[in-house]
């Protein structure tokens, strides 16, 4: 056994020690890489969250931009609109004050008119 032992049992040992030394040192490196990865994948997903809210804002701030925009553009119709209907409303009006002051100085002459064509004389 004195013989086996330098010979045989301690390069085996001395194998078995750093074979053991490696498992355990791969092991320890794999764990901290995984756990080096998880980090990594938590800080990418805060990144995007927050790239995702940034971009909701800017998104948001877009439609309240928009949409403000379109309610003036919406009140500047109408107001155009209130506008150019009200001056075609002055203009029926004064069209129809002047038919009715034109019919009013007509109304003894086409009176007259009709009475002599109903009568076939001068009236």
């Amino acid at each position: 056994m004195a013989i086996l032992y330098p010979l045989l049992f301690k390069p085996w040992l001395a194998t078995q020690a750093r074979r053991e030394q490696a498992i355990t040192g791969t092991t320890a490196a794999a764990t901290d890489l995984r756990a080096r990865a998880d980090e990594e994948g938590r800080r990418y997903d805060s990144r995007l969250a927050e790239a995702r809210a940034r971009a909701a804002g800017i998104r948001s701030e877009a439609v309240k931009g928009s949409e403000g925009e379109r309610q003036r553009q919406l009140a500047e119709a109408r107001a155009a609109a209130g506008g150019e209907s009200e001056a075609l409303r002055e203009r029926l009006n004064r069209e129809a004050e002047e038919a009715r002051a034109t019919l009013a100085t007509r109304v003894e002459e086409l009176a007259q008119d009709i009475a002599t064509k109903l009568l076939g004389r001068t009236v």
